[in-house]
């Protein structure tokens, strides 16, 4: 996300993109002092780190779309995760993070259809 959004040329793009930074350390955060409270090591994080260019090795639209798909699978895998947790606690934390994920993902779709990148699928009439 971070390295996404600083080579965004687009300014709602680029805001796009620090808004699922923040997103991201909020959840990473949350789920690491759960961890933490019942006294299990939280796991390393990567080696890599960003760089700080900001030549955009793909196009915005490219990078969008993938953000979007990526937040597509991180939703499938909460709900797969959801159903082998015995805790309930750590299925409602889920729940609200997979909100908070499916509605980020939402606005990421709606941006990908203002700029004309992807077509807004039919609607019907109820």
């Amino acid at each position: 996300m971070k390295g996404f959004a600083q080579c965004a040329k687009d300014k709602d793009v680029q805001k796009y993109f620090s808004k699922g930074l923040e997103l991201s350390k909020e959840i990473i955060l949350e789920n690491e002092g759960i961890l933490i409270e019942s006294n299990i090591q939280p796991p390393s994080t990567p080696g890599g780190t960003v760089t700080s260019s900001t030549i955009a090795p793909f196009s915005d639209r490219l990078m969008l779309f993938c953000n979007y798909l990526l937040g597509s699978f991180s939703l499938g895998g909460q709900g797969f995760s959801a159903t082998f947790l015995w805790r309930n606690d750590l299925i409602t934390k889920i729940g609200v993070q997979a909100k908070d994920i499916f509605e980020y993902t939402r606005e990421g779709a709606a941006l990908l259809m203002s700029k004309g990148w992807i077509e807004e699928p039919p609607k019907m009439d109820l």
